[in-house]
């Protein structure tokens, strides 16, 4: 099922990256992107190998 499915318009993506509030600094990001205009190339950077990422 998509979120379209679930009458949703939008989905934000969200990710973070460090090493936590207590050892050190912490970044967020959030993104919502048209599902109409897709970004080619655009996929899992866990799926990609350490030299393509």
């Amino acid at each position: 099922m998509t979120a379209a499915g679930f009458g949703l318009e939008g989905v934000a993506g969200v990710d973070e990256v460090g090493r936590g509030p207590l050892a050190g600094p912490v970044v967020t990001a959030a993104v919502i992107l048209d599902p109409r205009r897709p970004i080619v190339g655009l996929a899992d950077s866990k799926a990609l190998s350490a030299a393509r990422r």
